[in-house]
């Protein structure tokens, strides 16, 4: 108590407030007392440090905040409130750093309080037509384009705070669903909210009940709700003392948030001379507004190429310069590289600027926390040279690097090429392009972060389904080979004459087929290896003697076959033209269920790019193919676009065709049915 008295001291505001509290009605034991080290001991360090982080806060906003203007009561209240039950609350589950709770408790609404600060006359008409804090969440967002949980969370990262404080104070609004996948003292604060306006509702006289929320502080943290209960009301009781120690009123008022204590229209006004820290907060929420929509639309692209260009654009336009470039930092090295970057100079493209802060500008910015730039060198000749050769890739006089910093980590720097009459005019916004290059560093960051979760999700699911095919590849091997081995049996009971052994043989070349395709599923694919000599007519007749009944007679389906006696083997793989046929006879099958007619021909000769080829044309008169699935021919298409249709097997037509030298096209029309044409070359050069 003794070097906490010494450290209170040194402020002499701080000191007369501790003895002003410690000799309140409220605190006061015996006799008053003007020492220090005798106040601290009555008061005790968790109320002198609940009064310290208060004075700092009011000390921080009160030239912004005209106390004149709002009742700030219930925003205290209901604050210091939330920062004893977070504290109750930490203490109860075991969180390592109940102090860290109670602070973020605190703060949990001091957004609030900044959008009032710098935006007055806005943010106070939202306050005065909100009847509670849902209320007032959602005309923030209406209003302002940002929330107070935004703005709070940004404020505790420029007080270089706990990164998980700044988290707890964006997440307090959240529901319960989306609070149970955050960390444990968003959790807590989350509960603490919740718990306080249950408080709340029950000194109002209302009945609160058990609502879902309470429910969820159980699932969340294990406390039952009877030692919840006993939480809040300690926490009440400890909070009251409080109140009358700062001479806080909070029967005053009903709401958890600042309120005008007059007619709006009576008392904002714009001042003469503005006061700069009312000015500067001005202008961080005025920033923040700005970048939050550009921060949304940068986290909606489909790729890291697509946001980098999303910057560039949106730099050029907000700020004017006359080239933007990109150095990043490569992860298996200590170096900046624009390398992989599209619309660089070239230069950059080869450009490897190592990360030492005494080499050059570009690197000082990306281990940094603030821009450079070679204006603010003198004289000219001690720029570094490769801040020199950037400049001159740049065609510009000079570069300003904005750092691309997500919190701790960086991502690399954005180089501006202006000149020194452009780097006057950014200068006087160099805050604003700081939050910009916040924003483009998050949005990479988290686009990062996504391909990273979602590359270690098909990692998994890749393992597996290698595990799921080497069981159906050990579990289908063994009935495939008994059918072929029964039908070997069968086969030599028949009379040699009798026609079914054709038949027996085909079966047993599908089963063969099939066989080899499930072995094929637990090695590499490997390059396609030029089949036999094959006679496409043959192939279509046998296969028709084994499928057409299944497929098309069974259905209604009548089948037509024009097939030319003209056309001459062509080297293919066997397996491979029947595994596609199969694919497109099956489609056209399902696509008319309730009948039609399928047309299967050949032509012998067919010239197309200076190449021969054999060609195989199949028309059904079914529906015909939907806008969307011929935009996306051959292409998986996703489960939900089509139910019980996966689009894999025109997918595996196209591969298989690709493997061969062959070629597919397709024709179709809504109501007119179905064609597709297949081009098998005559000479087959096998590709990988």
């Amino acid at each position: 108590m003794h070097e906490l008295a010494a450290l209170v001291v040194q402020d002499p505001a701080l000191s007369a407030r501790i003895l002003t509290v410690a000799n309140s009605p409220a605190l006061l034991r015996g006799e008053t007392s003007d020492d220090l080290t005798h106040c601290l001991v009555n008061i005790g360090t968790r109320l002198v440090r609940t009064l310290a982080s208060c004075l700092i806060v009011q000390t921080v906003f009160s030239p912004a905040v005209k106390k004149s203007n709002y009742d700030l009561s219930g925003f205290w209240s209901h604050s210091m409130l939330v920062a004893e039950v977070a504290h109750g609350i930490a203490t109860a589950v075991g969180h390592p750093d109940p102090e860290e709770a109670r602070l973020s408790g605190l703060l949990h609404d001091v957004g609030q309080l900044l959008l009032l600060g710098g935006m007055e006359e806005c943010y106070g008409r939202v306050l005065e037509a909100s009847s509670d804090e849902t209320d007032l969440l959602h005309a923030e967002e209406v209003l302002l384009g940002t929330n107070h949980t935004v703005v709070g969370a940004w404020l505790a990262d420029q007080w270089k705070l706990s990164s998980f404080m700044a988290d707890a104070i964006l997440f307090h609004h959240k529901i319960a669903e989306e609070i149970a996948s955050a960390d444990r003292l968003s959790q807590i604060v989350w509960s603490s909210h919740v718990l306080c306006d249950q408080i709340m509702l029950q000194e109002s006289g209302e009945d609160a009940g058990a609502s879902e929320d309470l429910k969820a502080i159980a699932l969340l943290l294990g406390i039952d709700p009877y030692s919840t209960a006993v939480i809040g009301r300690d926490c009440s009781e400890r909070v009251a003392v409080l109140e009358e120690a700062l001479c806080i009123n909070k029967a005053s008022t009903t709401k958890t948030f600042p309120q005008a204590t007059a007619p709006l229209a009576g008392h904002l006004h714009k001042n003469a001379a503005a006061d700069p820290v009312d000015s500067s907060m001005n202008e961080a929420v005025r920033e923040m507004a700005l970048l939050k929509p550009l921060q949304h639309d940068l986290t909606s692209f489909s790729s890291e190429a697509e946001i980098l260009i999303g910057i560039r654009e949106s730099a050029m336009l907000l700020f004017g310069p006359g080239k933007v470039a990109f150095l990043l930092a490569r992860p298996d090295a200590a170096i900046l590289s624009g390398s992989g970057i599209s619309a660089q100079p070239a230069i950059l493209q080869r450009l490897e600027v190592p990360l030492v802060v005494s080499q050059s500008l570009a690197a000082a910015a990306a281990l940094g926390d603030r821009p450079r730039s070679t204006f603010e060198t003198e004289p000219s000749s001690s720029v570094p040279l490769v801040d020199t050769q950037i400049s001159r890739a740049l065609g510009s006089e000079g570069v300003l690097y904005l750092p691309l910093t997500d919190r701790t980590t960086s991502i690399g720097v954005m180089a501006f090429g202006i000149s020194s009459a452009h780097y006057l005019r950014l200068h006087r916004h160099l805050s604003l392009i700081t939050s910009f290059s916040r924003v483009a560093a998050h949005s990479i960051k988290a686009w990062r972060d996504m391909q990273e979760r979602e590359h270690a999700e098909e990692e998994a699911l890749t393992r597996h389904f290698e595990r799921q095919t080497r069981k159906v590849v050990h579990e289908a091997g063994n009935p495939l080979g008994i059918i072929n081995n029964y039908l070997s049996i069968i086969k030599t009971k028949l009379p040699d004459s009798d026609n079914l052994h054709q038949e027996l043989d085909i079966l047993k070349e599908e089963i063969a087929r099939v066989t080899k395709i499930i072995r094929q599923m637990n090695h590499l694919p490997e390059r396609s290896a030029a089949g036999d000599l094959l006679n496409v007519n043959s192939l279509i007749e046998s296969m028709l003697t084994l499928y057409g009944t299944s497929l098309f007679s069974s259905r209604g389906i009548t089948v037509t076959k024009i097939l030319d006696p003209l056309v001459t083997p062509v080297s293919c793989s066997r397996d491979s033209l029947k595994q596609v046929l199969v694919n497109l006879w099956n489609n056209a099958s399902d696509a008319m269920a309730a009948g039609g007619s399928f047309v299967i021909s050949t032509r012998g000769d067919v010239n197309q790019g200076g190449n021969s080829y054999l060609e195989i044309c199949l028309d059904d008169t079914g529906p015909g193919l939907p806008d969307d699935v011929m935009r996306h021919l051959f292409q998986p298409l996703a489960p939900d676009r089509r139910p019980g249709h996966s689009g894999i097997g025109l997918s595996i037509v196209a591969g298989l065709l690709h493997q061969i030298g062959g070629l597919i096209t397709c024709r179709s029309k809504a109501g007119q049915g179905t064609g597709f044409s297949i081009l098998l070359p005559r000479q087959a050069e096998t590709q990988p």
